[in-house]
């Protein structure tokens, strides 16, 4: 079983990969499928200017698309600010909070809008 307890409550900070203390929303996606043994999807940079669009078809290229986040590892595009990854951990969603600006655990079924992608190794 994979743990990323401790990834909770890290403070975000754009374009940091978790080694100093921060974490963006694109790297706790890769640092928890890691931890998870999940294959991760290629990494571009230009995600950070990309649209949602765009983001999604490189997700496809990696995955499948999926109605719903239901096994560990299914990475999730969030309406917050213009998008933001998540990804499902424990029966819950990792991602940053927009208020607190940290990594956040909440059920699933917390929330409603999202484009949700799976491995096609799952």
């Amino acid at each position: 079983m994979s743990d990323c307890s401790d990834l909770i409550g890290m403070p975000y900070r754009l374009g940091a990969d978790g080694s100093d203390g921060h974490i963006d929303c694109i790297h706790l996606c890769y640092q928890a499928l890691e931890r998870m043994g999940i294959d991760k999807p290629p990494f571009k940079q230009s995600w950070y200017q990309a649209s949602k669009w765009d983001v999604c078809r490189d997700l496809m290229r990696w995955g499948l698309r999926v109605e719903k986040p239901a096994y560990d590892g299914d990475i999730l595009l969030l309406p917050q600010q213009s998008w933001a990854f998540a990804v499902t951990w424990q029966k819950g969603i990792l991602y940053i909070g927009p208020m607190s600006q940290k990594v956040q655990w909440s059920l699933v079924q917390a929330f409603t809008t999202y484009h949700c992608f799976r491995t096609k190794g799952s």
